[in-house]
């Protein structure tokens, strides 16, 4: 039996860990060439990759057939951290967890030109970087990382059993689990749902997000009122769209070109709602007038109207989720504040 089993390897799960003081066994996606021996799914229109970022691929059991909106995908170790630009809201957060982020050498860092190459209309939105003042992924903070992916889970008698492969071997086990934390993004965890058999037909997933778009702008132009702006420098905006997680000294050279890009988040929510048909989840509801999944920051997933905390909770009390699809977002904004919050209450 494995008493505390992390799966996945993003920011919520670095910061649990943490908490945990490194007490759990991590498994995490870490080689996709033997991924295929798991019969899963190529889906191109999941993908979500940059230029100069390590490349993944979405792969999964089922299909979703998107109509006018935009998920992504990263099965990779470290997930969304690898290509976000590490914005955290200050506002609402206790000392206990800025002590906790402040831990394995973590800056948060005040946006600046100079500095992030990016300022806010939100005094309190700062940046989380790594000791090379590089922004902040999970693998800075995470090691001992086994290179497995879960197929299923299965309840018996009150017991959590997690079936597994081990991607370096392609051995398939079960284990029992204890206490088992999910730190898997909404697609992958949709994924796990229904290879468990926990989803049926015609059933309902339901999405939200704060209304998000970008807009070019000058440097010295005003803010939108009602609603949080991010502006990135020119050279912060390409290192950004490339993928660079670093503010080089050539990106900062570069914000002399005096084009600024906002990244707006207004004060208006959006709802998306995929239904079930065989192994296609396809899009029912869009309350979006343009695209929905701008934002990147779709969160508060429900099935069937039962959010997801408590459709866990009904499984087994010992099975707990982090992340985005786990909680629902307060403010527009970056949504790492959030989950945040969320890891304070359930383990903090």
């Amino acid at each position: 039996m494995i008493k505390k089993l992390i799966v996945g390897s993003g920011f919520s799960a670095s910061i649990v860990n943490i908490a945990l003081n490194d007490s759990a066994e991590i498994y995490s996606v870490k080689d996709l060439n033997k991924l295929n021996s798991a019969g899963l799914i190529r889906r191109k229109n999941l993908d979500c990759n940059k230029v100069l970022s390590k490349k993944t691929l979405s792969l999964g059991s089922i299909k979703f057939f998107l109509k006018r909106s935009k998920l992504h995908d990263r099965l990779y170790i470290s997930g969304n951290s690898n290509i976000w630009g590490g914005h955290i809201n200050l506002a609402k957060l206790s000392k206990k967890l800025i002590n906790l982020i402040k831990k394995k050498n973590i800056l948060i860092q005040k946006l600046s030109y100079s500095i992030t190459g990016t300022i806010s209309s939100n005094n309190y939105i700062h940046q989380l970087q790594n000791s090379s003042k590089e922004i902040l992924k999970s693998t800075d903070l995470l090691d001992k990382i086994q290179n497995v992916i879960v197929l299923k889970l299965s309840f018996v008698n009150k017991k959590i059993f997690v079936d597994i492969m081990f991607l370096d071997t392609l051995k398939k086990k079960k284990i029992e689990v204890k206490k088992l934390f999910l730190f898997l993004g909404t697609i992958q965890l949709i994924d796990l749902l229904f290879r468990s058999k926990l989803l049926n037909e015609k059933d309902e997933i339901e999405l939200t997000e704060f209304d998000c778009e970008l807009s070019l702008k000058l440097k010295n132009s005003k803010f939108i009122k009602n609603a949080t702006t991010i502006r990135y420098s020119f050279g912060r905006a390409i290192g950004h769209y490339l993928g660079l997680q670093s503010f080089t000294r050539f990106l900062n050279f570069l914000n002399f070109v005096p084009i600024f890009i906002d990244q707006i988040f207004y004060n208006k929510k959006s709802k998306i709602v995929f239904i079930l048909k065989g192994n296609i989840f396809v899009e029912k509801k869009n309350t979006n007038a343009t695209k929905f999944g701008q934002s990147i920051h779709y969160c508060n997933m429900k099935i069937n109207g039962v959010p997801m905390n408590r459709f866990l909770s009904k499984l087994n009390k010992n099975v707990i989720g982090f992340g985005m699809p786990f909680v629902e977002q307060k403010v527009p904004g970056p949504i790492s504040n959030d989950i945040l919050l969320d890891i304070e209450k359930k383990i903090v």
